[in-house]
């Protein structure tokens, strides 16, 4: 039982011990005086880009000195609870749950038998007394019980191994991994990657990617000239039995990604710039933020317009950093540059809805995902992609306007280095900042320039980065990338189950009749696979016999001779390769 008396703080304690069951318990208690009292549960949180996980926080008591007190939920708004707390009570016990079963994303929580993922905040209520509450006022003293044999870890501090209260703010961006196989490696001086994993091997992380890691924080510091935190930690939660994404905190990681992910080649060929996307939030996004995405509780709305700053500069970075810190070669590079440039490219949505109607938009669209005809809706992820291009158009654009004395590096060493190194705090910026800022490194229009690429409208993507870099998008019928090309040759995207996924209006796939949705059974006669349409699609280049497909018990003729396209970026003869000057390490 805890013991009220004396009570500075919440006082907040986690037991993981049914993390097996996927349920995990919560039992606080808060420092109250008699009479009305809202308590709310965090809605809108700095990194997330959807609300908080309420309809899984359930059985929900609240007592003091023994006796329950009943609660009533806002009519008006489910985030907050009112109650009364009866004459002589000065502290009330709030015992809950939390369902980590289809939880919907990784903001709320996932757990196996083998491991656990925590966010505070899936657990917490709190005092609220309207917009003027400061979270960042509020302290918590947090604990956690374990299963047997478990390990955990978290950026939150300690002393002799429990854990020392922190602010509410603080808390909600330190979550904890827990799990039966666990390791830790320290990367560097005060940068920890810590995984739990299903199986002792998924954690067999070796010692050149412990280098490469090694090297993406060398070159963090080189890019940035300044740290806004102690230590760092790379939470990685590797398993196949939960759901995955990722969340961006100020003092860790919070990644939950497939258990092959940090030992399979070929999840860390497609995928190796996730891990430092997640670290440039740091110092963009977190460090530096938006002013609309800062607020003084989690209970105020937040203003998205700047994702396209947040995640798109923070795209652009990390893909930098994993070339630079040799977790991608410049071919990898190359050929993720080259497949973000043709989606954005091929993506109807673009003729009416504007990159900066997307980031405003980003609650609504990364709830709903890539989903039915996801490209001419646009999604949550279009601000990361295209806001990438537009950030490297400002790079060649600096690099051409100075004769390449500057580059970004010099505005991000001077915007998000802001004040030297410090500890994890929040500096907001406004758009006439970062246009100042640019300003700053190299004189020039940066406010047209910007704007114009925020409200274009049309079927071109931003460009000017890749062709000023030295290079032109083109299609070829091979790829580097493992990926299926569907996109640029039919015009759909499928799958899981042959399951028609997007589809672009007037590709052949549309004209065949197909729409999301439609699951494709046979093609030419043989079962659906990936692999047995891009056949299809090349033997169909030395024929005029159109593909057929069976749908849904259906024929269906795709009319496509043209075979396989794949992006590629080629050099432009004669141009400067700025982009392979990007991509240098820093040595200094």
């Amino acid at each position: 039982m805890f013991d009220p008396v004396g009570l500075a703080a919440i006082t907040m304690m986690v037991d993981l011990r049914d993390a097996p069951h996927k349920l995990y318990h919560a039992v606080e208690l808060i420092p109250v005086a008699p009479g009305p009292l809202t308590l709310a549960y965090p809605q809108w949180l700095p990194s997330e880009h959807a609300p908080g996980p309420v309809e899984n926080h359930v059985g929900l008591t609240i007592s003091g000195d023994g006796q329950a007190i009943p609660w009533t939920r806002d009519p008006y708004d489910a985030y907050l609870y009112h109650l009364t707390v009866p004459q002589g009570v000065s502290a009330i016990r709030i015992q809950s749950d939390f369902i980590t079963t289809d939880s919907g994303s990784a903001r709320g929580g996932v757990a196996s038998a083998d491991l656990a993922a925590l966010s505070w905040n899936s657990m917490l209520l709190y005092p609220y007394t309207g917009p003027q509450t400061q979270a960042g006022a509020i302290m918590v003293k947090p604990g956690v019980t374990l299963p047997a044999g478990w390990r955990y870890a978290t950026s939150l501090p300690q002393e002799d191994g429990v854990f020392k209260p922190v602010s509410l703010e603080q808390l909600v961006d330190s979550p904890l991994i827990a799990g039966r196989n666990f390791r830790e490696v320290e990367v560097a001086p005060h940068h920890y990657l810590d995984m739990v994993a299903d199986t002792p091997e998924d954690l067999a992380v070796s010692d050149a990617q412990i280098g490469q890691l090694r090297q993406l924080v060398g070159q963090s510091g080189y890019l940035f000239r300044s740290r806004h935190y102690g230590d760092f930690r790379f939470l990685m939660t590797l398993s196949d039995k939960v759901s995955g994404l990722a969340v961006d905190h100020h003092e860790s990681l919070d990644s939950r990604r497939p258990a092959k992910f940090m030992v399979d080649a070929d999840m860390r060929a497609l995928y190796g710039n996730f891990l430092p996307h997640d670290f440039v939030h740091s110092w963009n996004g977190k460090y530096r933020r938006p002013a609309g995405l800062t607020a003084p509780n989690f209970q105020q709305a937040v203003d998205t317009s700047g994702l396209w700053v947040y995640e798109g500069l923070t795209d652009y970075l990390g893909g930098v950093l994993t070339a630079r810190a040799g977790i991608w070669t410049r071919e990898q590079y190359l050929a993720s540059l080259a497949e973000t440039a043709a989606r954005y490219s091929h993506r109807p949505g673009r003729a009416w809805r504007d990159l900066q109607d997307t980031a405003t938009m980003a609650m609504t669209l990364w709830q709903k995902g890539d989903g039915a005809y996801g490209s001419l809706r646009r999604d949550g992820f279009d601000f990361y992609g295209e806001g990438a291009l537009v950030w490297l158009d400002v790079d060649v654009t600096i690099r051409q306007l100075t004769a390449g004395h500057k580059s970004l590096d010099d505005f991000v060493a001077l915007f998000h280095g802001a004040g030297g190194d410090t500890s994890a705090k929040v500096l907001p910026y406004s758009f006439d900042d970062l246009v100042a800022a640019l300003n700053t490194v190299a004189p020039h229009d940066w406010r047209g320039f910007l704007q114009t690429r925020l409200h274009a409208l049309g079927p071109d993507a931003p460009l000017g980065g890749v062709t000023g870099g030295g290079y032109r998008l083109v299609y070829r019928p091979t790829s580097a990338r493992k990926a299926s090309g569907l996109l640029y040759s039919l015009g759909m995207e499928v799958g899981q189950g042959g399951v028609v996924a997007d589809l672009l209006p007037d590709s052949a796939a549309w004209r065949a009749g197909l729409a999301p949705g439609m699951k494709i059974d046979q093609v030419n006669g043989v079962a659906y696979t990936t692999a047995a349409l891009r056949q299809a699609i090349r033997d169909a280049q030395r024929t005029t016999t159109p593909v057929a497909l069976t749908v849904a018990g259906a024929a269906m003729t795709l009319d496509y001779h043209d075979g396989e396209r794949f992006p590629v970026l080629e050099r432009i003869p004669g141009s400067p390769d700025l982009l392979g000057d990007i991509l240098k390490p820093r040595n200094q």
